[in-house]
């Protein structure tokens, strides 16, 4: 074997680990217990507050409504809504959808930009950020970067 397929193997063994000590911690902790509850606000346009739609669908809106709450994890991210009870996952194809139950799709890593706002990639695809359009509709996380005012958030906690 390769360095690179050492590395892709690795690499795997990782995130799978990841994945089950996640997957025991969200069904260990109740709501109670989580350390934030928050709105995520995307600077992009004249901005706008990721939701997660009962649907599974994930977009932007202006004004906050009660499926722009989340509830963030410590240490690894993982965001459920608090309306809809989804866990924001992220796709292959760099689409972000809500599902019920939570998988190695639902691993984000967070990064705090030196702009002081977050972006959010996927941990099980490299390279994938969750950015919003100008118009507030998802866009691929495949075709932006972390530099572009599309992928930063700003967590703002609820009252």
């Amino acid at each position: 074997m390769n360095k690179r397929n050492d590395d892709n193997n690795t690499a795997s063994e990782f995130s799978i680990k990841i994945y089950l000590s996640q997957l025991q911690y969200f069904s260990a902790v109740s709501e109670k217990e989580v350390v934030k509850q928050q709105l995520l606000y995307c600077r992009v346009g004249i901005g706008y507050h990721l939701q997660i739609l009962p649907s599974g669908s994930v977009g932007g809106v202006h004004k906050p409504t009660e499926h722009c709450e989340f509830f963030t994890t410590p240490m690894l991210v993982g965001i459920r809504g608090v309306k809809s009870a989804l866990y924001l996952c992220m796709n292959g194809e760099g689409l972000a959808y809500g599902t019920e139950l939570f998988s190695d799709d639902c691993l984000l890593k967070e990064n705090l930009e030196e702009n002081h706002y977050t972006t959010y990639s996927s941990l099980s695809h490299p390279g994938i950020y969750l950015a919003l359009s100008h118009k507030g509709e998802l866009r691929k996380g495949t075709s932006v970067g972390r530099h572009q005012s599309c992928t930063h958030f700003l967590p703002r906690r609820t009252s």
